[in-house]
């Protein structure tokens, strides 16, 4: 007869040669839920979101002027003591013009605006967006009329503007501040 506590370890032992790879398969699968989620939970999120549509993109030079003058007159609106406005690029030509990687292009744009991450928009052919996209935005300002662009090397005839629909109070007063000069 085994004693209670050599029955317990016969138990166990019995249990983990039947289950061991149930076990494994338990701490893999919650790795691979940590590995995937981790990095999101951990990613700083934007006070404000501005995306720049334009044919040819921005040189790095005129990117890092704009992060820079973007953050100069936006506020920490997720108390995090960090300010920071997410600028996304989308090199794209809404007229028309047929190639893979306008349609590459194109898809983030729209997963941009069907998902509502960005409210602020730089755009370098404002009918061109209107006539292909489902966003309404407010009339837009040339960006050469605005303090906020001077010096920058900006595709002539871009605009600022932003969706009527514009949930985010951070971007609006963002916005706001642009076309005020402060």
């Amino acid at each position: 007869m085994v004693k209670g506590g050599e029955y317990m370890k016969t138990k166990w032992k019995n249990w983990w040669w039947y289950h061991w790879w149930h076990v494994l398969l338990a701490v893999l699968a919650v790795a691979v839920i940590l590995y995937s989620f981790i990095p999101g939970l951990l990613e700083a999120k934007p006070d404000s979101s501005v995306a720049v549509v334009s044919f040819s993109g921005l040189s790095d030079e005129s990117l890092t002027m704009l992060e820079e003058r973007f953050r100069s007159v936006a506020e920490d609106t997720n108390g995090d003591g960090k300010i920071l406005v997410r600028i996304s690029i989308y090199q794209v030509d809404l007229s028309g013009a047929a190639n893979a990687a306008n349609y590459q292009e194109a898809a983030r744009l729209d997963a941009d605006l069907v998902g509502k991450l960005s409210s602020v928009f730089l755009i370098e052919d404002q009918d061109g967006f209107l006539n292909n996209t489902a966003v309404e935005l407010e009339q837009g300002i040339a960006c050469t009329e605005l303090p906020l662009f001077e010096g920058m090397e900006l595709p002539e005839g871009m605009v600022i503007s932003i969706r009527s629909d514009c949930g985010s109070q951070a971007d609006r007063e963002l916005y706001n501040r642009i076309l005020s000069g402060h």
